[in-house]
């Protein structure tokens, strides 16, 4: 019994990191952090709500360098994003595993074109902000506003990680983990989406008289966007 404890807390193994997790918060506390945790993700699924399923689905984009993403699901799943924060244009936290690393990530905001586009796409078809957040609109529009090219979604290239760790990748499992916490965050508070690319309601949702009026978007049957994009939108989240 004793050995299959120590092999259970082995260093890396899911009961170490949560110990790990415990004892640097406390260490952190203790030293004068000031520390803002992540709510408890979902048992199965981290994202439920129909923002935070975009932001799963456009993370799972970024990888380039090796299997981060994994790593940092854990990371998360073991409670080691110990402090996280959102603010226009930058992710930045601290995520434990042998030791705490602080995580800054930038993300560009939207720019002026693309804010007027994002608007023209709105235009008639948002009736107010509490639709937009919570994803109750039609599968087209959503659609159109999830594409990382040109929605409110950043792509992989807008982004800019820096972590204290010694990964040599652009993208570490600390900085995975910091960006798997934002997308639990957005499941409870989904305008910090909107806060982090610098939109505020009155920039997407003008007057209707200030835009011209946006061209018809060509219909597609609701389960080819499904497939499309790998999110039921078959029913409001």
């Amino acid at each position: 019994m004793d050995d299959q404890t120590n092999e259970s807390f082995r260093p890396g193994s899911n009961a170490w990191l949560k110990q790990q997790a415990q004892l640097i918060t406390q260490q952190l506390t203790d030293e004068g952090w000031s520390l803002h945790p992540l709510p408890p993700p979902a048992p199965r699924a981290l994202a439920r709500q129909f923002w935070s399923q975009a932001w799963m689905k456009n993370l799972a984009r970024s990888e380039t360098y090796g299997f981060r993403l994994s790593p940092g699901r854990t990371l998360l799943r073991c409670g080691c994003v110990l402090d996280l924060q959102i603010a226009t244009g930058k992710i930045s936290g601290i995520v434990c595993d042998e030791r705490s690393y602080e995580v800054s990530i930038s993300i560009l905001p939207v720019d002026s074109d693309q804010l007027d586009r994002l608007r023209i796409l709105c235009l008639g078809h948002v009736s107010s902000w509490i639709d937009l957040l919570s994803g109750h609109l039609n599968p087209e529009l959503l659609l159109a506003l999830c594409q990382p090219e040109s929605g409110i979604l950043p792509s992989p290239q807008d982004w800019k990680m820096q972590c204290n760790c010694d990964d040599w990748a652009d993208l570490c499992r600390h900085s995975a983990a910091l960006l798997y916490g934002v997308g639990v965050l957005l499941d409870q508070s989904p305008e910090l989406l909107f806060t982090l690319r610098g939109i505020t309601p009155d920039s997407l949702l003008p007057k209707a008289d200030s835009l011209p009026l946006p061209s018809s978007t060509p219909s597609l049957p609701t389960d080819k966007l499904s497939s499309l994009f790998g999110i039921d939108l078959s029913s409001p989240q």
